[in-house]
């Protein structure tokens, strides 16, 4: 995957709207440039002291002082996934490279609501672990694959009687589809595989193209039940016929949630 600016907000999301299934693609939203890295209250802009910051794949761990600070002491080759989190905030995730070591962040975390579901704060990798080194991400995969599809049982949302639910999937990378060549997140010539698809209750509701953070997947309310399955399952390589071959992918940080317009904080 090429370097992405992240000093701009940048839209990856495009909808194909049908009768089948929206697909999503996944956007990468805005951060703020400073002098460090900083993690503050979204809603004050108030620096939080004792925020865990790791990046799993490199099995690093740091923690913000007083000031909301930290200090990412790691090298970083390819992009790869950094999760914030502290008591009473939502988990945050975010797609990283070695950009954010030359040009520091400012993230701006929401505090929590007890009505989201958060289904995993792990980082998945679905595939079979085999994967060309011109793949997108494959520079930073870390973790043996979990099989070809994450599955999960949640309730009903209290909020879904009136509010939009949306499954948030924090960060995706490692889709190698036509459309994440096509946008140069990877360096594969002339192969791709089809996209990631979202089912609950068996029904499938979205397909993931393009990496990016912050994926947004509204569930139609006619498919929802007290228990529900959320089941996401990775591509296969469109020009292997000999055998299976899964695309490998990530992802992070993973809930049910009421739809909201915001994220990430601004000056």
């Amino acid at each position: 995957m090429k370097k992405i600016l992240f000093s701009i907000f940048l839209y990856l999301c495009f909808c194909l709207n049908n009768s089948y299934a929206e697909v999503i693609s996944g956007k990468i939203n805005k951060y703020d440039s400073g002098y460090q890295n900083k993690i503050v209250d979204y809603s004050t802009q108030k620096p939080l002291e004792n925020a865990k910051i790791s990046i799993p794949d490199l099995n690093y761990t740091t923690y913000t002082n007083k000031d909301g600070a930290f200090k990412l002491n790691v090298d970083i080759n390819d992009k790869t996934v950094l999760f914030v989190e502290k008591d009473g905030y939502k988990v945050f995730s975010l797609t990283i490279d070695n950009n954010v070591l030359n040009n520091p962040l400012k993230l701006g975390i929401e505090k929590s609501n007890p009505f989201d579901l958060q289904l995993s704060t792990d980082v998945i990798h679905l595939g079979d672990n085999l994967f060309s080194s011109n793949s997108a991400n494959s520079g930073e995969f870390k973790l043996y694959a979990n099989g070809y599809a994450y599955t999960k049982i949640f309730s009903r949302p209290s909020f879904a009687q009136n509010q939009d639910v949306i499954i948030k999937i924090g960060t995706v990378i490692g889709l190698d589809t036509k459309k994440a060549r096509e946008a140069r997140q990877n360096n594969i010539a002339r192969v791709y595989s089809s996209p990631a698809e979202v089912f609950v209750n068996g029904r499938r509701i979205a397909s993931l193209e393009l990496n990016g953070d912050n994926v947004e997947i509204v569930i139609p309310k006619n498919i929802i039940r007290e228990q529900n399955e959320l089941r996401i399952e990775t591509g296969k390589n469109l020009f292997q016929t000999q055998y299976t071959d899964y695309d490998d992918i990530e992802l992070a940080n993973i809930r049910i949630e009421a739809k909201q317009k915001h994220h990430f904080a601004g000056k």
